[in-house]
């Protein structure tokens, strides 16, 4: 019996065992009868990745042959993230207005991570929310409302500085190259940014002062050089709940006590490569009476005294912090299983604490899809 003489729910069972993008591509170019019968398959993709993942929502990026970009928005109806890197032949052979068309044709795309530089202008009816790139040319003028999420690996903060007009309903900003020192009293104000991932390798941080100029934000993670920021202490940010600090070298932080301050709220606080006394963890739960997690697994200086310290300020005053201080601490696994997590390019559901905060700065998503389902 010839393979296209198979029942089709025989073919229905080979093609979802299918998992990389040209093969999907090779059988839906067969005959009509299998481009009819494959979209049972392709229909529950949602992404498509450079990671190899044996789900039927998932399909592998890997396309080694000439064909139609554009067909993939009627391939992948429910597409929601396409992931365009390390791809030879999308990424040196498409012209760019194929790519461009595909944004514009596919009504459930969300997001694509693209990491050359966006030489390309997004189509402005496209319903992109989701970008992932590296440099964006600072010299747009077109409004993108649709846009909540930018992942930048190759920009500073003085250059989003000047196309942050250019994206009002930003709920999360990541940015790996700042090494410029920007005074943001003066800039836009980003009334809708949540989440906040900066790094700064310039010998002054500024990114507490980027954070003044979002009100509404909740979440964020900072990777610092060295231990001098521009920030104003006196002004308190109430709405931020979860801050990760991660230090490159090894530092002592005179002004620890001072600038956590800001904060009043904080519920989850990590401190990673820094040089900790036991007397700081004392401070830090004073000035902090919302502290309900506090990890400085990665740090040194911290002893067992400032654990029984903050067991015992727990037991007097009705609080409970879960305080992880020792490298190997295994209870954490269990109190917050996310931990185990893989480290994927893109995770599901809009949640700082589920796929970011335990992770190394690196390795951060670079989208979060805020699917429900």
């Amino acid at each position: 019996m010839l393979i296209n003489e198979l029942p089709d729910d025989c073919l229905l069972a080979i093609f979802d065992y299918i998992h990389i993008l040209e093969d999907l591509i090779n059988c839906f170019e067969v005959c009509e009868k299998w481009r009819n019968l494959i979209v049972g398959r392709t229909k529950r993709v949602k992404y498509v990745s450079v990671a190899w993942h044996c789900s039927s929502d998932s399909v592998f990026n890997r396309v080694n042959r000439p064909f139609d970009v554009t067909c993939l928005s009627k391939l992948f109806p429910n597409l929601r993230i396409f992931d365009f890197t390390n791809s030879f032949y999308l990424l040196s052979k498409v012209p760019i207005e194929d790519i461009t068309k595909l944004i514009r044709d596919s009504e459930s795309l969300k997001g694509i991570i693209w990491d050359k530089n966006l030489e390309f202008k997004i189509p402005q009816n496209s319903n992109l929310e989701m970008l992932s790139t590296g440099f964006i040319n600072p010299n747009i003028n077109s409004i993108y409302e649709t846009v909540k999420q930018l992942n930048l690996c190759n920009f500073t903060l003085r250059e989003f500085k000047e196309v942050a007009h250019c994206f009002p309903n930003l709920e999360r900003l990541n940015i790996k190259s700042s090494e410029d020192t920007t005074d943001f009293s003066d800039g836009q104000v980003l009334e809708n940014l949540k989440i906040v991932e900066l790094a700064d390798s310039n010998d002054t941080s500024c990114s507490f002062d980027f954070m003044d100029s979002c009100p509404a934000l909740q979440s964020a993670y900072i990777e610092v050089n060295f231990v001098r920021f521009t920030c104003f202490y006196a002004k308190k940010h109430v709405n931020l709940q979860d801050l990760v600090l991660e230090f490159r070298v090894p530092n002592k932080w005179k002004d620890l006590s001072i600038c956590i301050s800001k904060y009043p709220n904080l519920k989850h606080l990590a401190i990673r490569n820094a040089y900790l006394r036991d007397e700081d963890i004392k401070q830090l739960i004073l000035i902090l009476p919302k502290l309900a997690l506090l990890d400085v697994r990665a740090t040194r200086g911290v002893t067992q005294e400032a654990a029984d310290h903050v067991q015992d300020y727990c037991k007097q005053n009705g609080r409970s912090i879960k305080f992880y201080f020792k490298a190997d601490d295994k209870q954490i696994e269990s109190d917050w299983p996310q931990i185990l997590n893989r480290l994927d390019k893109v995770c599901r559901g809009f949640d700082f604490m589920e796929h970011c905060f335990f992770r190394d700065f690196d390795f951060l998503p670079h989208l979060l899809d805020p699917i429900d389902d």
